[in-house]
């Protein structure tokens, strides 16, 4: 099993047939509801290389984020302590899911992030490195980014917005931002330019977060509120 979780890559039968159960599973549970800035971008993202990035706001995000995206087949980035729980890392790697070792030197990760990428696939990752647990979205760290700064992958920003309510209850939803086209300069290293990229997909997260807010309501998810502050802001609306 222990092989099995270290390639991705290779999901079993089972593992299928188990993503589709989560997928099912979601939908019923929660009720997802999907809608973009730009449904252009809808067709654009398929087939495309790109990484997904998302606020953090709890532990079902990332079987949420898998099960609506799942058009994608995207790979799901996981601490690498939910894979050391028996039962649940188990569970995780029957998915389409790879741990990332967030306390160590351990960059495994990273040759299968670019594999996946090369092959035309598409990543999940949390960039706050966390659950958000101070009242706001977090800094966003670099590492996401390093993927496509070395391999010209987009970043395409994804605000999750709902208390995970299940069967009743406000729906859970999802607001797709506009790709962030990556092109490193030559003259810049990967790490820089990856920083500034992060930079940018952290505020357009808080900007897509703060249409939800201002659409739907302002929930307990935040202590700060990200909704738009001024008129200009306010005109630029989802659809659904």
């Amino acid at each position: 099993m222990e092989q099995d979780r270290k390639s991705p890559l290779k999901q079993s039968l089972w593992g299928k047939f188990y993503q589709m159960l989560i997928t099912w599973i979601v939908y019923f549970l929660f009720r997802p509801k999907v809608e973009w800035v730009d449904r252009s971008v809808k067709k654009q993202l398929k087939g495309k290389p790109a990484v997904f990035v998302f606020n953090h706001t709890h532990h079902f995000d990332g079987a949420f984020t898998g099960a609506v995206l799942g058009r994608y087949k995207p790979y799901v980035l996981v601490k690498k302590n939910w894979y050391e729980k028996k039962a649940v890392g188990t569970m995780i790697g029957w998915c389409r899911c790879f741990p990332i070792d967030l306390e160590g030197a351990d960059a495994s990760w990273y040759s299968t992030a670019e594999e996946i990428i090369h092959r035309n696939g598409s990543l999940i990752i949390f960039p706050e490195g966390g659950i958000a647990r101070e009242g706001k979205i977090e800094k966003f760290k670099p590492g996401a980014a390093l993927v496509c700064a070395s391999t010209g992958a987009c970043v395409v920003p994804m605000a999750i917005y709902g208390g995970y309510h299940m069967v009743f209850g406000r729906r859970q939803r999802l607001l797709v931002g506009k790709p962030i086209e990556s092109s490193c300069p030559e003259n810049m290293r990967h790490s820089q330019y990856a920083k500034q990229l992060m930079k940018q997909a952290e505020e357009e997260t808080k900007r897509l977060y703060g249409i939800l807010e201002q659409k739907y309501g302002k929930m307990d998810t935040y202590t700060e509120s990200y909704a738009p502050q001024n008129s200009t802001q306010a005109e630029e609306t989802a659809e659904n």
